[in-house]
């Protein structure tokens, strides 16, 4: 059982990276696409779990309030356990490359669409999102620059944060349009909504939102490097190895260290790097662990989580008892922790779809991906550049609250909307002309 364990760890971590650099060497240049950016998530809070835990890594917060319950659970997970956990990432990752693969297959050349966005469009949506912005940030005024525990009790602190993610997809849809009505990448940056989320960016990361800015800063990368210009090899390092300090910085804002920020020690330690980098996956990594102790590995389920979670889309005001409708994971029968936030991806998928329904997910998402990709149009390519975004780091450690807020009504249905209002006024100019 040992020997399959570090054969299909083997192949699990290998097959991504393999994957990559195949992709690299044909396309002479890096692209930040949803395959790197799923095939780096895969490898961060999947396959590094269980590398991680097996070589005691994660002993190193052992100080920490959830480390003893965390290694209860990690030393009640049994050879053959890990084993079909190891062998089943193996053929979840497959699935989502064969997505993209028969997508190519079935057409391999991209598609352009008439680009039909107005701009008087987009600038109703951007007026509208500051709205909201500005009141729910006026609420927050006195809070602001707190640490990430005091702001997060906040009530109107989950309404800011859906009002930046709308300004982050707007601000795409802008920029996009910009661009592909024939502007520079400079000049179709040069718009106010760019300069606002610049504003609630640095707002999100003083209350310790550091995971959406970071998904956010990939969604401008995977914009320039897959319809602008790819990425040499020295870029993409230089660009990740940011992120990290980023995350690092925040990191430390959020655990009360603000003057050790300045300290130049905190940049060149490569060890405490480690260290603050992987405590997320140690803290995703808890309902994994928790999981794989419990319970056995469903082949296949029907995601009634999931889509009861659809229900919190609609508004109060039409269904008020919403609430009682939505389901969680103790509603089937399940009891998993999660104390230190993150719930991570694999748990979620087996909950809600199985074995083989995850494939048949990733499969679908991989498909819809890489032809939405091949659309030229300003709503397919803000539609793709906005879901791959959230892929990296959000897909995986929030897979529920990810796929029906962020990807399905900020992703699809927002530049859905942005289309129905466009031409909705490009049809009442025509007939004021024609009258």
């Amino acid at each position: 059982m040992e020997l399959l364990m570090t054969v299909f760890h083997a192949v699990a971590l290998v097959v991504p990276v393999v994957t990559l650099l195949v992709l690299w060497y044909r396309r002479k240049g890096i692209e930040i696409d949803h395959i790197f950016l799923f095939s780096t998530g895969f490898i961060f809070y999947l396959v590094l779990s269980y590398t991680l835990a097996k070589s005691s890594f994660f002993s190193v917060y052992v100080g920490s309030p959830s480390y003893p319950v965390w290694k209860a659970s990690y030393d009640l997970v049994t050879q053959e356990t890990w084993a079909w956990y190891l062998a089943s990432l193996v053929f979840l990752y497959c699935a989502f490359i064969a997505g993209s693969w028969l997508a190519v297959r079935r057409s391999s050349s991209s598609v352009r669409v008439r680009n039909p966005i107005d701009p008087v469009a987009t600038n109703i949506f951007f007026a509208i999102t500051m709205g909201f912005i500005a009141v729910f940030g006026y609420q927050l005024r006195d809070h602001f620059f707190w640490s990430y525990q005091k702001s997060t009790q906040i009530s109107v602190f989950s309404s800011f944060v859906a009002a930046s993610i709308l300004l982050i997809s707007v601000t795409a849809c802008v920029v996009i349009y910009r661009y592909h009505s024939g502007k520079s990448l400079r000049r179709s940056l040069l718009h106010p909504a760019v300069a606002s989320y610049g504003v609630v960016a640095i707002l999100l990361l003083s209350m310790g939102g550091r995971v959406i800015v970071v998904s956010s800063l990939l969604m401008i990368v995977i914009f320039y490097s897959v319809y602008v210009h790819r990425l040499r090899l020295s870029t993409s390092i230089a660009f990740f190895v940011f992120l990290v300090i980023l995350s690092h910085i925040v990191i430390l804002w959020r655990m009360g260290f603000a003057s050790e920020i300045l300290n130049p020690k905190q940049y060149y330690n490569v060890r405490g790097l480690e260290i603050a980098l992987f405590s997320e996956n140690f803290n995703v990594s808890y309902s994994l662990m928790d999981f794989l102790a419990k319970y056995p590995i469903p082949l296949i389920r029907f995601p009634l989580i999931l889509f009861s979670n659809f229900i919190g889309l609609m508004p109060s005001f039409i269904f008020p008892d919403k609430s009682a409708w939505i389901l969680d994971v103790s509603s089937i029968g399940y009891t998993i922790g999660s104390p230190s936030g993150g719930f991570n991806a694999y748990v979620s998928l087996m909950v809600n779809f199985g074995i083989i329904g995850s494939s048949l997910f990733l499969f679908g998402l991989s498909y819809f991906l890489q032809r939405l990709r091949q659309y030229q149009s300003t709503i397919a390519i803000a539609m793709y550049v906005l879901l791959s975004g959230w892929l990296a780091a959000m897909f995986f450690r929030d897979f529920g609250q990810t796929v029906i807020k962020q990807m399905f009504q900020f992703s699809v249905l927002m530049p859905l909307a942005l289309l129905v209002l466009s031409r909705i006024i490009t049809n009442k100019r025509k007939h004021s002309v024609l009258v």
